[in-house]
């Protein structure tokens, strides 16, 4: 099967996936995507598993977390820095985070909720990211490996500890974390074109009902297939484009400055000091983020 699915070119996959998510859009409702795709994600629990399996020493770990400089190769570790702020802070999840919250009918009762959503996500998103590190540092640096450049030698993170289950839950990880971000940027560039045209928009709406909206998830999906197709390394164009957004977080970031401290749109909810200052730092990185990213890509870019 490996053979046959090398001969054919792994790149041709990327059109069966954009035409299931597609269909999964066209057909599906708001909250199958948002709590279907959700629950799917706990598979990504099995690396924190295999994180306290592997019995690391967690004094290393805590300092390994404490950032410091590079010895060799600086502008790509800088580089790289840049993108993962940028994955970390996109801009995209504004939209689609607020659309949702449209989608799903919230209204102030819904304040605290919203909060705990927010804090909860971020710290389960952070410790599954925590749970990654310590497999890929343990494992893959027993194997020698000290730099990922392909895919196919990251299956082998979880082998050490699952046997061949381990294998599957690594597919099963990057298939649902790829597939839940592809529906997660169709349906934000879709709520962008639709709410900024004053078209009728709404993954709860029939396609008859939004066509513009519609429309717009299936050329995203079609045109995100074209690269991959074309034999566009996945890896590489996945850091390119968190550099990318890392470039465009200025322009995104500003004006929520305004919006959070307007009483016409937040009312008593407006922000505090302590708010307003969290939303200036990272408004001052996004400008940082922007200022190097594109010459860290021309140096330090893979």
């Amino acid at each position: 099967a490996a053979e046959l699915a090398t001969g054919i070119g792994f790149q041709w996959w990327a059109l069966p996936v954009a035409f299931l998510a597609w269909l999964l859009l066209w057909k599906g409702t708001f909250g199958l995507i948002e709590k279907g795709v959700s629950m799917l994600g706990l598979v990504t629990v099995c690396f924190v598993v295999a994180a306290v399996m592997l019995r690391p020493e967690w004094k290393e770990v805590a300092v390994g977390a404490v950032p410091s400089l590079p010895h060799h190769d600086t502008a790509k570790y800088w580089f790289m820095a840049v993108s993962i702020l940028g994955a970390s802070i996109s801009p995209y999840l504004f939209m689609f985070y607020s659309s949702g919250a449209i989608e799903d009918q919230w209204d102030k009762s819904y304040l605290g909720t919203n909060r705990a959503i927010a804090g909860l996500g971020m710290s389960f998103g952070g410790t599954i990211s925590v749970g990654v590190l310590v497999v890929a540092a343990l494992v893959l640096g027993a194997h020698g490996v000290t730099e990922v450049d392909d895919y196919n030698q990251l299956p082998l993170m979880l082998i050490p500890i699952f046997g061949f289950w381990g294998f599957v839950l690594f597919v099963a990880s990057l298939a649902i974390a790829c597939f839940g971000a592809a529906l997660e940027v169709a349906l934000q560039q879709a709520y962008l074109v639709a709410q900024g045209f004053g078209w009728n928009w709404g993954e709860d709406l029939k396609p008859r009902d939004d066509p513009g909206f519609s429309l717009v998830y299936t050329l995203t999906l079609f045109l995100a297939a074209v690269p991959i197709t074309l034999g566009l390394d996945p890896l590489k164009l996945t850091i390119f484009s968190m550099a990318l957004t890392a470039a465009s977080l200025p322009l995104t970031v500003v004006p929520f400055l305004f919006l959070l401290n307007d009483d016409r749109y937040v009312g008593e909810h407006r922000n505090g000091v302590v708010s307003n200052a969290a939303v200036i730092f990272v408004i001052a990185l996004g400008f940082v983020l922007a200022v190097v990213s594109i010459p860290l890509q021309i140096f330090g870019g893979t």
